[in-house]
């Protein structure tokens, strides 16, 4: 089917052009983002406030089922690795599995929220397998391609470093729609009324088709097109083993997957946390704006961002602007917790926060590339497919492990889902745990990150 110049790509040029850029790395990765972004605030508080499920089999399940789908989900990203890497197709070996992600993240998102009611075991059963086919299904094929498509559309790292601002800034963009348009408007107007949860999350699911097809036909791996031409087939057939020993070779790649696993900790926490954290600590719940400012004055800095970010790495290097970054993080984090329950002292902590985080926030993809590079330098192989599913494994089980802790630790302490005639009051215990989430975790991982910098660069190991 991929032979049929039907599914080519629509861009022809050797080097990086205008609407590759802005159709394919820009416009394309938004729906997902923005699906992923709405799934990652939406989803764990359409369960406990909407379905209620905290109460099946005595708060286990919810404390348990998301560990479990993500331990799963872990092991079909290292098997989306390797059938990416023994993909060989006219259209490269990525963009293919963004293709047919497209129709099952749509189908698979409705059945997030179409969830029968009635039989405790029943809805936990859907709940799982929904959420298990999303995530370790649908999911992990579009996110392996596309953690891929930067690295491989170029050898150029200047073009990669562009293509890596273009396409992280439409997380920006839905965080944005996140902040402004769901607390503020669409969440108190849906309320905890499941009927126009459906509804909405439907024509979220059904406008994300067109525009992940976007990004498949205007993106092109240039990368893989070469190593086609020199005939690197034995890349392809190196096991799991030999591609970890592979890449265990470059310090760019072991320090990248290190700094994953801390950075992605940290998000994890605070995605989890922030819709709690804001209803029932910050503001009241779905008073309509905190939550709005919390996140549009805490992100505002990362639009100043795409435009300082490459002259701030390019000025101070990489690593130094990182580790600077994250000590500037600390400062705003540490405002936060002078007063944990003042909207005016925690929006200009989370600015400061923000700023420093722009490095690290437009920089992954460009981070990635290099290491991959730095991979077949010292290896001769590439080990794409791997080091994408490495990368995703860690987001994935860091997720899994925050929402597990996130969501046992609540109900363990005595969370109460509002209903749509009362809305209760959340005890210190509660409360606290969730400061701890969104704001202590932070405080305690961006110094070592600062210092795992610091130590790379005096080594040499400066991911520059």
């Amino acid at each position: 089917m991929l032979s049929s110049k039907l599914f080519d790509s629509r861009i022809k040029s050797e080097k990086v052009e205008k609407k590759e850029k802005w159709l394919g790395y820009f416009i394309g990765p938004i729906s997902v983002i923005l699906m992923n972004s709405i799934l990652s605030n939406y989803l764990n508080v359409y369960y406990t406030d909407v379905l209620d499920i905290s109460g099946i089999w005595g708060g286990l399940f919810i404390g348990m089922f998301p560990i479990v789908a993500k331990a799963l989900d872990v092991l079909t990203f290292i098997y989306m690795g390797v059938i990416v890497d023994r993909t060989r197709s006219r259209q490269g070996k990525a963009r293919p599995w963004i293709l047919f992600s497209a129709p099952l993240l749509t189908g698979c998102m409705i059945l997030l929220f179409v969830v029968p009611k009635g039989n405790d075991n029943l809805t936990a059963i859907w709940i799982f397998v929904s959420y298990t086919i999303f995530y370790a299904v649908a999911y992990t094929m579009y996110s392996t391609a596309h953690t891929l498509m930067v690295p491989l559309s170029s050898y150029c790292e200047d073009e990669r470093s562009r293509l890596s601002l273009i396409t992280n800034t439409p997380n920006m963009v839905a965080g944005s729609l996140i902040a402004i348009l769901f607390p503020c408007i669409v969440v108190p107007l849906i309320g905890v009324s499941r009927r126009l949860w459906v509804g909405v999350m439907l024509g979220v699911a059904i406008a994300a088709l067109p525009m992940i097809l976007l990004e498949y036909f205007f993106t092109r791996e240039r990368v893989t097109e070469r190593s086609r031409l020199q005939e690197k087939e034995e890349t392809e057939k190196l096991s799991l083993k030999e591609q970890l020993s592979c890449c265990m070779k470059s310090r760019q790649w072991v320090i990248l997957m290190v700094y994953l696993i801390l950075i992605q900790t940290v998000n994890a926490m605070f995605s989890a946390g922030t819709f709690y954290y804001c209803n029932w600590v910050l503001g009241s719940y779905n008073d309509g704006y905190t939550q709005a400012l919390f996140y549009a004055l805490g992100q505002a800095p990362l639009g100043i961002g795409i435009v300082l970010c490459r002259p701030i790495c390019n000025k101070l290097g990489r690593g130094r602007a990182m580790a600077g970054g994250f000590v500037l993080g600390f400062v705003g984090v540490v405002i936060c917790l002078l007063n944990p329950r003042n909207l005016t002292l925690v929006l200009a902590g989370q600015v400061v926060r923000t700023i420093g985080l722009i490095p690290s926030t437009f920089m992954i993809s460009s981070m990635l590339g290099d290491a991959l590079d730095e991979v077949e330098f010292v290896s001769g192989k590439r080990c794409d497919g791997f080091s994408s599913s490495v990368m995703n494994c860690i987001t994935t089980l860091m997720g899994g492990i925050a929402l597990c802790i996130f969501n046992f630790g609540i109900s363990q302490l005595g969370y109460q889902a509002p209903t749509e005639t009362m809305i209760p009051v959340q005890n210190a215990a509660v409360q606290n745990f969730i400061i701890f989430c969104v704001i202590g975790v932070q405080a305690a991982v961006y110094p070592v990150i600062a210092l795992l910098q610091l130590a790379a660069m005096k080594k040499g190991r400066n991911m520059v």
